[in-house]
């Protein structure tokens, strides 16, 4: 018990005592008790309407009172003070943050879960023609009118980013959920990295197919070359031939990837039947591997909606990888099957098997474990990038399972979508 709250039970039993003794000389007991019933209460509300009044305007100096009612006002005071200052720190931090977001190059509005923007900084009023008066309140998804984005919107489901085009500029978009049912929206212009890109790809492809026809030259007199030369100079003509065949294998694959990147996605309206596709890549590997592993295949049927061009040169890939890295009589089973989650088809070996820290980069280009050992089997380093791009293009993905000195796993898992997509 404070001590307020102590003065204030004692002055009501001395103040109760004195009237019993006044009342007991005079003879008005209750009259008195009646009397200092109401002047109490009286006071009580009192008190009351000068702290309601206080309360609605508080002020630094607080009303003087006595008793319980002049702690309750220091308490009350004291509270408003730490109030204040805790709301003074608060927007001075909300300030720092809104100033440096401000600052930054990156678009960032914030709406909530009805999609009604609420802020947004200088980027993104430049980026997206905003107004402070005219667009706070507006539907994020009236401003933005991408059917990529309204979906991307719609799914709630914003573990990927999102790419588009809007006033002219291509933009890489996010939306991070955070609060209570807040969320921020993060754009950032891509368009200038987009045309590097396509200068990239223009030139490896210009490159390339300007490099084939040379390439082709030489090898062809190489070749004519072998057949008249002697013993002496054979040799050195033979290894010039091999490197212009594996240059022509380069240059055909990054044909192939510059095609990939630059072309759109396929539409995809045509089905695959991928048993007939998988047979087709076991005939091929047979043709190439010259009985030198044990090629099994095992399939169920299933099909697809794809580009089955595209298929087949992903899976044989996969396959001649399988062919080159397996040591002879081993075993490589190419498969396809089908379940609750997905179409799979995979390429299993029991070869000589990947080191984990090496499997996170397999489908970079020109990326080889062993670089040696890769050019002596005949790879270009562009095998696996070239399936990567493929899946992608396939809203597929790739999985790789591998234990050194016991094999490798490649498997392509193709997700299933309603018929009504299809």
């Amino acid at each position: 018990m404070n001590s307020g709250l102590r003065r204030e039970i004692v002055n009501l039993v001395v103040s109760g005592l004195f009237i019993l003794i006044l009342g007991a000389l005079t003879g008005y007991t209750l009259e008195l008790l009646v009397v200092g019933l109401i002047g109490y209460i009286s006071w009580y509300l009192y008190s009351i309407s000068k702290l309601v009044k206080w309360l609605a305007r508080p002020t630094k100096v607080f009303p003087e009172s006595k008793g319980i009612w002049g702690e309750l006002y220091y308490r009350i005071h004291h509270l408003y003070q730490r109030q204040r200052k805790a709301r003074k720190k608060l927007k001075t931090i909300v300030n720092r943050f809104q100033d440096s977001t401000q600052a930054l190059p990156i678009a960032a509005i914030v709406f909530n879960r009805n999609n009604e923007i609420e802020w947004f900084n200088q980027a993104a009023q430049r980026i997206f023609n905003l107004q402070q008066a005219k667009d706070v309140g507006t539907r994020i998804n009236n401003l933005i009118r991408q059917p990529a984005f309204t979906n991307y919107l719609l799914k709630r489901d914003f573990k990927e980013m999102v790419e588009l085009e809007f006033n002219h500029r291509q933009l890489s978009l996010c939306i991070t959920p955070y609060g209570h049912n807040q969320l921020l929206l993060t754009a950032r212009d891509i368009t200038q990295q987009q045309q590097l890109d396509d200068m990239r790809r223009d030139f490896v492809a210009n490159a390339s197919h300007e490099l084939r026809t040379p390439i082709t030259v030489i090898s062809g007199f190489v070749e004519a070359l072998c057949d008249q030369a002697d013993s002496r100079i054979k040799t050195p003509l033979e290894k010039i031939q091999q490197q212009t065949v594996r240059m022509q294998q380069i240059l055909e694959d990054l044909i192939v990837l510059a095609r990939l990147e630059s072309k759109e996605a396929p539409l995809l309206h045509v089905r695959v039947d991928l048993e007939d596709l998988l047979q087709q890549v076991y005939n091929d590997a047979l043709m190439l591997d010259h009985d030198r592993h044990e090629i099994i295949i095992s399939t169920q049927p299933a099909s697809i909606m794809g580009n089955s061009v595209e298929l087949q040169m992903a899976i044989n890939n996969l396959v001649t990888n399988a062919i080159r890295y397996t040591p002879e009589n081993g075993i490589i089973r190419i498969f396809l099957n089908n379940d609750d989650v997905g179409v799979h088809i995979g390429v299993e070996d029991d070869g000589i098997g990947i080191m984990p820290e090496h499997i996170g980069r397999l489908t970079e280009r020109f990326y080889r474990v062993d670089p040696g050992r890769s050019r002596a089997q005949g790879g270009t380093g562009l095998g696996l990038a070239i399936v990567k791009h493929v899946l992608d293009r396939h809203n597929a993905s790739l999985h790789i399972d591998s234990v050194p000195g016991e094999g490798s796993l490649f498997r392509c898992d193709f997700e299933l979508f309603d018929e009504e997509e299809k």
